[in-house]
């Protein structure tokens, strides 16, 4: 009774010794660069036999045109995928376009306000103080928008678009419709 679960003991340590044996071989080559036996196989799958008494290597032939078909499906979904990123990122860089315009408009407004300032009386300067608190606030707004467009416009452009235009209806004062 001992001989025999000792021997199946051995046993099963010789299968777990190659299994895993086979397992860091793969690791290794992985890391290197190399190529094991095993992967040799893995190659042969892309293989079709060129005549049915043929053996060995030489009675197989690689399958290019199936290949060939594969990669040109992934190519095909690769390149689609990298075009609507494109046009995203073009769609992205328009809208900040405008969020710069707005913030030039209001630059501008700024600085016809400041030169009023210095010549007004005490209550003209109240009102122009006011007017200029507000640019000094929309300004802001519109910083932050223009950071959200490239912040968070990769992962959800849809919502970060609208939330862009409303911001800029919002500055503009312009009533939704």
């Amino acid at each position: 009774m001992k001989k025999r679960s000792a021997f199946y003991f051995i046993i099963l340590l010789a299968a777990i010794q190659v299994s895993c044996s086979s397992t860091l071989q793969k690791r290794y080559d992985q890391r290197h660069g190399t190529t094991s036996a095993s992967d040799r196989y893995d190659d042969d799958r892309d293989r079709t036999r060129t005549s049915p008494n043929s053996t060995g290597k030489d009675g197989y032939k690689r399958d290019y045109e199936k290949m060939m078909e594969e990669d040109v499906k992934s190519d095909y979904a690769k390149s689609d995928y990298n075009q609507k990123l494109v046009t995203q990122y073009e769609d992205m860089d328009k809208v900040g376009e405008l969020v710069l315009y707005e913030l030039d408009i209001l630059e501008s407004r700024w600085n016809v306000l400041i030169g009023e300032y210095r010549n007004s009386n005490s209550s003209g300067k109240e009102v122009i103080s006011d007017e200029l608190d507000k640019i000094t606030a929309d300004r802001l707004v519109l910083y932050k928008a223009y950071t959200n467009i490239y912040k968070n416009g990769k992962t959800n452009w849809v919502t970060v678009k609208r939330e862009v235009e409303n911001t800029l209806r919002s500055v503009r004062k312009v009533a939704d419709r």
